[in-house]
């Protein structure tokens, strides 16, 4: 996994393509800051990447529409194996590629970060 391939769904995502369906809690927010701190990074979304990939991170995604549902939980080891699902996937393999062809968009952004978290794309 590259970092910036990664970086660029991450921001691609979280500040646009994914907000409909996504909720990141206050604590998991202050548990991003605490690793990563906002002198050091003043992007949540690149915060969060990096908590992930530096730290060791377990980043829990809630439903937009329900806060106390826990959608998925982030982490390096389930992103690798997602990624390569997403890969294997006939329907949604496109939105992989466009990001590696650095052509993606909030659309496709969206269909990955929906991998990352879950393992499969629930929200369109």
């Amino acid at each position: 996994m590259e970092r910036q391939f990664l970086e660029d769904i991450f921001v691609t995502a979280l500040e646009g393509g994914s907000n409909y369906w996504y909720h990141i809690t206050a604590e998991t927010n202050q548990k991003i800051r605490k690793l990563v701190p906002r002198s050091e990074d003043p992007y949540f979304a690149t915060a969060m990447l990096t908590a992930i990939l530096d730290h060791g991170a377990k980043v829990e995604v809630h439903d937009a529409e329900n806060p106390d549902e826990i959608l998925g939980i982030l982490s390096y080891e389930d992103m690798k194996k997602r990624l390569e699902d997403l890969d294997n996937s006939l329907d949604y393999r496109w939105a992989l590629e466009a990001h590696q062809e650095e052509v993606g968009d909030a659309e496709s952004a969206d269909i990955v970060f929906q991998y990352l978290v879950m393992g499969e794309v629930w929200f369109s």
